[in-house]
């Protein structure tokens, strides 16, 4: 049994390939963890530098962090007593730049319907 293409010629993925795909989607589920990783779009942040721009509780930062982390979408590095995290993987960012100009068209088509 030969595996069946998809679209643009590529090839399906395993089901290993699936499984490690809905972790990450189940992970960018929580809106913590998208305030997270938007805050450190613009480069690497330290815990402090979070809770302070996010408002959210140290622990529950570094909590979510812990789980960003455990699924190799942010990294860590220690600069003497700070860690700074990052977004580990350029496929983030782009993804969440896909998914809110999505939103950002929907927003205008539904403004739209009610001018």
């Amino acid at each position: 049994m030969s595996p069946k293409s998809t679209a643009a010629g590529k090839q399906p993925l395993s089901h290993v390939q699936l499984e490690r795909a809905a972790d990450v989607f189940s992970t960018l589920s929580e809106l913590s963890r998208l305030q997270l990783l938007q805050e450190l779009m613009p480069g690497p942040r330290t815990v402090s530098e979070l809770v302070e721009a996010t408002g959210m509780k140290q622990a529950n930062v570094s909590k979510q962090l812990g789980i960003l982390r455990s699924n190799r979408l942010v990294e860590r590095e220690r600069d003497g007593n700070f860690m700074h995290y990052s977004i580990a993987d350029p496929m983030v960012v782009h993804l969440c730049e896909v998914v809110c100009e999505s939103l950002r068209r929907q927003a205008v088509r539904e403004a739209g319907k009610y001018v």
